[in-house]
């Protein structure tokens, strides 16, 4: 089933919930909305004032309820909101009282034995939306708002709410609206030959609707990320060749690089923008097990730097036990960690616990210095990253380089980077769309270049106007509202 006009659907029926989150506080909210939420709030009144037949609108007064008959009596404030001017644009009436979970659940009760409803999950935002108070992408907003860890976060999401993000969309999907008017129009006026839309006009317009998609799925996929980009920790063995590598993707000289292992003691951070997608790239201290004090590896768990066996003092070997913890703690920050392995020696035990003991999301094999004689063995290395992606690379010729960065731009834009629903100004169903909508947009400029006729450009700009419209809630399947409002909790 696909709505396009959601508000047709809106529910008759009155909905109550907890609105709270659970366990005791000074203080809980039971919300009911629909047409009786006033008449099922009134019969639970233990006198009969206040009325509540024609409140003021946001009107607030003090109340006693009486759950059961019989029953004490429990001090309320009662919250009224009339329709059309709440939240759902239907009645919504709130009760705030105690916040005792045991008390708010003989509230529920005694609201859903009046005739009220036990609310689903998101059913409040939901109805928000049928009945048009806010679009599909607020309404996700509400979600993020929910869910916010940081202030940063908070404020993304409330900018969505406020509709900030979804009026490009609308005022897009308006020109679209128009361009396929003009472009209809001339379909039914080309047999009395009738040339309405000059090509050069069409393919202008076209142009404009594809820089403002390209400029919304730039900042949609930076959106996403955090402030600072996506943070790519290398990491590997000292003298695997992490700072040259480091060097390659940033295309200049960065990290100090010498033939002695273990040149990088603290990690060196620089920002990179590829595809128009900010990252943090890292360039950490070289990792191994730490010796015992025989000389042999040590079996504490976990990566650490390799110190030299040069007869260096105590006081250098805590410099690199030190710049091993802090390559440690930051790669156990970063969304993707490069792992990286020299190709020119036969892989080891030291290489399989590296490889065992880094923990991020996104983990890559990198197989570097592929300038010099391989003595990897491919066996081993499909052994080793089982499932994982592996490239081969040479920071000495730029080898494999831009394979490595066009990688990490494809796991950003596959959505497959772990952020917070609130961290997004749009999400990846809104990404997906606006995809969609180029694509379309494009089919229709090769097709207007090509002159294959008005009938096939229609078509195209009615699909690019279609996913815009999957954003904001125009055109939505049911089955996609039942997956984005079961995702919110109960009362909201």
């Amino acid at each position: 089933m696909v709505a396009e006009s959601p508000q047709s659907a809106i529910p008759a029926d009155t909905i109550a919930a907890v609105s709270t989150a659970a366990g005791s506080s000074a203080r809980g909210i039971v919300r009911l909305s629909g047409p009786q939420a006033f008449d099922i709030v009134g019969s639970l009144l233990a006198e009969p004032q206040p009325r509540l037949d024609a409140p003021r609108p946001y009107s607030a007064c003090p109340a006693s309820l009486r759950l059961r008959p019989g029953g004490p009596r429990v001090p309320a404030t009662l919250y009224l909101m009339p329709a059309p001017r709440s939240y759902t644009r239907d009645h919504v009436a709130e009760i705030h009282t105690l916040g005792s979970p045991p008390l708010l659940a003989m509230v529920l009760d005694a609201l859903v034995e009046h005739g009220a409803r036990l609310a689903e999950p998101g059913e409040f935002t939901r109805r928000a939306f049928l009945a048009g108070r806010i679009d599909l992408a607020q309404a996700e907003a509400v979600l993020a708002i929910i869910q916010a860890r940081s202030a940063s976060e908070q404020r993304a999401a409330t900018r969505a709410l406020t509709g900030h993000h979804s009026r490009h969309i609308h005022e897009l999907a308006e020109a679209l609206v128009g361009l396929r008017a003009q472009v209809e129009a001339s379909i039914d006026f080309a047999e009395h030959g009738l040339d309405l839309f000059r090509q050069a006009d069409l393919l202008e317009a076209l142009a404009d609707a594809l820089a403002t998609v390209g400029d919304e799925l730039t900042n949609a996929d930076s959106g996403s990320l955090p402030p600072e980009g996506i943070r790519v920790a290398l990491c590997g063995l000292p003298n695997a060749g992490k700072s040259s590598l480091f060097n390659a993707l940033l295309a200049r000289d960065r990290s100090i690089v010498t033939d002695v292992p273990g040149t990088t003691r603290d990690a060196v951070a620089e920002p990179l923008t590829l595809d128009g997608i900010p990252f943090r790239l890292y360039d950490t201290a070289g990792l191994a097990h730490p010796p015992s004090a025989t000389g042999e590896p040590d079996a504490l768990p976990g990566p650490w730097f390799l110190p030299h066996d040069d007869g260096r003092d105590d006081e250098a070997d805590a410099i690199d036990i030190e710049a091993a913890a802090r390559a440690r703690g930051l790669i156990g920050g970063t969304h993707i960690a490069l792992v990286v392995v020299d190709a020119s020696q036969p892989l080891g035990e030291a290489e399989r616990e590296l490889w065992a003991e880094i923990d991020a999301p996104h983990k890559i094999l990198v197989l570097n210095k592929g300038d010099l004689a391989a003595r990897v063995d491919d066996s081993a290395v499909a052994e080793l990253a089982a499932g994982a992606s592996v490239f081969h690379t040479s920071a000495a010729t730029g080898k494999g380089v831009g394979e490595l960065a066009t990688a990490l731009v494809n796991i950003v834009r596959a959505g497959q980077v772990d952020a917070s629903p609130a961290d997004l100004v749009w999400n990846a169903r809104h990404r997906h769309a606006l995809r969609r909508a180029r694509e379309a947009l494009e089919r229709a400029r090769t097709a207007a270049e090509d002159e294959l006729g008005a009938e096939f450009v229609a078509v195209d700009l009615r699909d690019a106007h279609a996913a815009l419209g999957t954003i904001t809630g125009e055109v939505v399947a049911e089955d996609i509202l039942d997956v984005i409002f079961a995702e919110f909790c109960i009362g909201k």
